[in-house]
């Protein structure tokens, strides 16, 4: 039996030490956006079919810690997108993060693959071929960073103002 870790991190970055006001930002209640700062959270797992469904969860459970639910469809659609991509055509562990700001959420997915994702036109009876589609359309931008080790795909939603 192979034993798998699982690795979840969310933590906020530089955000001004708040005194005994900051029991009002405690974990597991949501902050308004002009309280977020800057978050994070990572995940790693085996390459198996399974855990895109589990980094579908992290990504909502996330969005929703930080008081960001208005991302959580096309976040988990292109946390989807990206991590199946990872599974099919990279190799080894897939590690993913999101990084969330006032401005941006930025989702990235690392494997340990050589092979570059290359966006292609399905035809309409092709059940492949649109995952990079689908990311160009839903986010404001995305790139590849190779590494010595494989590669990392990233992708950015904007995060609009709330309409209350």
């Amino acid at each position: 039996m192979t034993s798998t870790a699982r690795h979840f991190k969310a933590r906020p970055i530089n955000l001004p030490h708040t005194g005994a006001a900051g029991a009002d930002h405690r974990p597991g209640r949501a902050l308004e956006a002009a309280d977020r700062g800057a978050w994070s959270a990572t995940a790693s797992f085996p390459p198996q079919p399974h855990n895109v469904a589990r980094a579908r969860q992290l990504t909502r459970t996330a969005l929703a810690a930080w008081g960001a639910t208005e991302l959580t469809d096309s976040a988990e659609l292109l946390m989807s997108e990206l991590v199946t991509n990872a599974l099919r055509h990279g190799r080894g562990a897939v590690s993913i993060t999101l990084a969330l700001t006032d401005r941006t959420l930025q989702i990235s997915v690392a494997d340990f693959g050589r092979s570059l994702p290359e966006a292609r036109e399905a035809a309409d009876e092709d059940s492949h071929g649109r995952g990079l589609a689908i990311v160009g359309a839903l986010c404001t931008d995305w790139s590849v960073t190779t590494r010595l080790t494989g590669k990392t795909v990233s992708c950015w939603l904007e995060v609009g103002p709330k309409n209350d």
